[in-house]
């Protein structure tokens, strides 16, 4: 007699039992929301697609959610009321937490024994905010329970995950950033600006075919290279080298939800194996190298260090997995992870079509990932491993997961790898003082409204870093035309350069 999975499994070993992916998009039809009530959505739609919705809702006993833009203080609480678990413990994290710890969260909660279920969640509804000043409309009211009190436990991050020099230099906006990251890339790889700007062009529009075609999909225009990489009215620049549409789009209104139980509650419920999809391994670095540090800026050693410490752990290689869904807020962090984690960039890197047209709702895709990725092993009908990624800061904390829709190899994990990225990542030291002779690491230029240019740049004087900044319109034209990085810089007063 062959022995079903759970007979040959440690029954507290961690499963995700249903998960959803929900979007309300814009149309005749739109309806505005409060974050609270999209969430409390998923969950319902993640827990009907168990089979066993109303005995797995009253069993959970924790809602785990990233905080977003909204104001509710513990939509832990609302959701937990409704899905019949008013004393389940709610978690909040806050912006700066890797979204995949609550994940991690959740599957050692209810490994350890200590729940018997738990409900990750997130959700936005920022395109409920668009449509509702556009008609000089208030937002629906969130249920009240969700604004009641602070939840039973608040995640905050350890420190920033951006520095001083970041924050009086025009580097808040993650845009900026990334494009100064971007910029160091394309100079790595040898490229012109134009020869990189239509591969960036090919990289996004594969991105939006998948989302055109993704069931929660946020922009089904399929967009093609050219309008997508380069600027038009439609398709302003934003930082170069990224005009509109090569970066995150946060207006939607979206929410994903997980369940996490255990093969022996699974089990006990007569629960459906073939539906089981198992987190082998999560791992995470929570080091904070800010970006004027790190010696290779086209370069993130966290990266490779999480996905092979999650893949040895797993039991599995690279070349064995399959589906894959990377963050996606800027091409150079899909770029970057690919890199470092081993994938060719012209696979496919995403099952939602990215941040960009799958949609980017704040502090809470890494949900819509790995809720997407539940759904493509569950949907597969032959052994299957997938990855999923998750990015807190800018490009500052990386986190993988290693799923799989078969029995596990080795032992569910959850590691951190703070000290080992600490090691492995190689810097320089900054001075926001610093004046002289020097050159550019990196660089963006951003249009103002009235077309004025400002240049941001990472620059180098005697191996010390810091950041600078010029107004000169000729200057930023000869940054936007030609790779900058490389070129000889004079800093004049701190935070000011010009060409030398």
């Amino acid at each position: 007699m062959t022995m079903t999975i759970s007979e040959t499994l440690d029954p507290q070993t961690p499963i995700v039992i249903g998960a959803s992916e929900i979007a309300h998009r814009d149309g005749p039809d739109f309806a505005s929301a409060s974050a609270t009530e999209l969430m409390i959505e998923a969950v319902h739609c993640a827990l009907e697609s168990t089979g066993a919705g109303d005995v797995l809702g009253a069993l959970t006993g924790a809602v785990l959610v990233p905080h977003g833009t909204w104001t509710e203080s513990d939509p832990g609480r609302a959701i937990a009321n409704a899905i019949g678990a008013p004393k389940a413990r709610t978690i909040r994290s806050e912006l700066g937490v890797l979204q995949q710890s609550l994940l991690a969260r959740a599957a050692t909660d209810v490994r350890s024994g200590a729940i018997d279920v738990a409900i990750v969640v997130g959700g936005e509804n920022r395109w409920s905010g668009v449509v509702a000043g556009k008609a000089g409309a208030d937002l629906p009211e969130a249920p009240a329970l969700a604004c009641a009190a602070e939840p039973d436990e608040v995640i905050a991050p350890r420190e920033m995950v951006i520095s001083q020099i970041e924050i009086n230099r025009n580097l808040t906006t993650a845009a900026h950033q990334y494009a100064i990251i971007e910029s160091a890339l394309r100079h790595h790889l040898g490229r012109s600006v134009g020869a990189h700007q239509r591969e960036l062009g090919e990289l996004w529009a594969r991105f939006a075919e998948i989302a055109a075609e993704a069931p929660a999909g946020w922009d089904a225009r399929a967009m093609k290279s050219d309008e997508i990489a380069f600027p038009s009215e439609s398709n302003r620049m934003i930082a170069a080298p990224y005009p509109k549409w090569l970066i995150s789009q946060w207006n939607v209104d979206q929410a994903a939800a997980l369940i996490f139980t255990t093969v022996g509650t699974a089990s006990r419920l007569g629960l459906d194996e073939s539906t089981w999809v198992f987190p082998l391994a999560m791992v995470e670095s929570n080091a904070v190298i800010p970006l004027p540090e790190r010696a290779d800026v086209h370069r993130w050693p966290a990266s490779q260090l999480v996905s092979k410490a999650a893949l040895e752990a797993s039991g599995i290689s690279i070349d064995e997995v399959g589906p894959v869904d990377l963050y996606s807020c800027f091409p150079s962090a899909v770029e970057v992870q690919a890199r470092e984690i081993g994938l060719p960039i012209d696979r496919d890197l995403t099952l939602t079509g990215g941040m960009t047209f799958g949609g980017g709702p704040f502090n809470n895709y890494a949900l819509q990932g790995a809720a997407a990725m539940v759904r493509k092993l569950r949907e597969s009908p032959d052994p299957t491993f997938g990855l999923t990624s998750a990015v807190s800061g800018l490009l500052t904390k990386p986190a993988v997961t290693v799923w799989s829709n078969r029995k596990p190899r080795t032992p569910f994990v959850s590691l951190d790898v703070s000290a080992q990225a600490e090691e492995a990542t190689a810097r320089r030291p900054v001075n926001p003082d610093l004046t002289g002779a020097g050159v550019v690491v990196g660089a963006t230029v951003i249009p103002g409204r009235g077309g004025e240019l400002t240049t941001v740049a990472l620059v180098e004087v005697e191996g010390i870093r810091t950041v600078v900044q010029s107004h000169d319109q000729a200057l930023g034209e000869t940054f936007m035309s030609a790779d900058p990085v490389g070129l000889a810089i004079i800093i004049g007063d701190p935070g000011e350069f010009t060409l030398a």
